[in-house]
Order: structure tokens, then sequence, then C-alpha cells
């Protein structure tokens, strides 16, 4: 997605102690039936899904000029996801090359950390 410089917001220095971006999505519907309320758990689980979830906050880093270096996303059940990206301000100039034994036992497969970056994040 090509924005304008209108559309662009800048964050300089953007970390968890000096900068805090936050917004709230709602969806409410009141029902009166089980099968109205089984009939909106899935229309929720389409439209907010981690895929879905994953493109909103691709949107949101472009807005603000992030720079992604890891997504984790899950998709719950019976009904729920979740999706962390990992941003920094700049680029990356080098990743490590260092792998580490897995012991005393098996590695976690995401591990979300953050030191000079910040992260976005959405669950429902």
């Amino acid at each position: 997605m090509k924005l304008t410089p209108e559309q662009l917001i800048t964050l300089h220095g953007f970390n968890n102690l000096t900068k805090s971006l936050s917004f709230n999505m709602y969806d409410v519907c009141y029902t009166k039936t089980k099968e109205e309320r089984e009939a909106y758990i899935e229309y929720i689980d389409e439209q907010y899904n981690s895929d879905r979830l994953t493109g909103i906050l691709q949107s949101v880093t472009d807005i603000i000029g992030a720079h992604v270096l890891n997504i984790a996303k899950q998709d719950y059940i019976p009904q729920g996801a979740s999706v962390t990206f990992l941003i920094s301000e700049g680029p990356v100039e080098e990743a490590p090359t260092e792998s580490f034994e897995q012991s005393p036992g098996p590695l976690p497969k995401s591990v979300v950390m953050h030191l000079n970056k910040s992260h976005i994040t959405v669950h429902t």
C-alpha cells in the first residue's frame, strides 16, 4: 500500500518507554436466539482471524513507517486470535547468525522480546 505524506504519522524514537499508540476496535451485537449468537460468533471468527488482523497491523506499521522484524500470530479454539509484530524505527542492519543448543529442553517456536525495539499487538 503506497501512502501519501499526508497519510503518514511520524513517530520519532518510539519504544515502550516513550511512545504509545493505542486503538480499539469494537464489533458488538445483541442476539435474541442461540442461532443468532452462533451466527455472530462465526462472523467474528471470519472477520477477526489472525490473517485479517495481520493485514490490519501491517497497514498500521505502514502508516507509522515502522519496520517489521517479526510476526507471531495464532488462531484459538473455540474462538479468538492474537497477533504480535516486533517493530523498529529503522531497518536492522545485521541479524545474529548464532544458533543455540536446545538444552535442557526444547525451545519455543516463537519468542517475543524487545530491547530498543517495540511491538504492536492485537488480541480478540
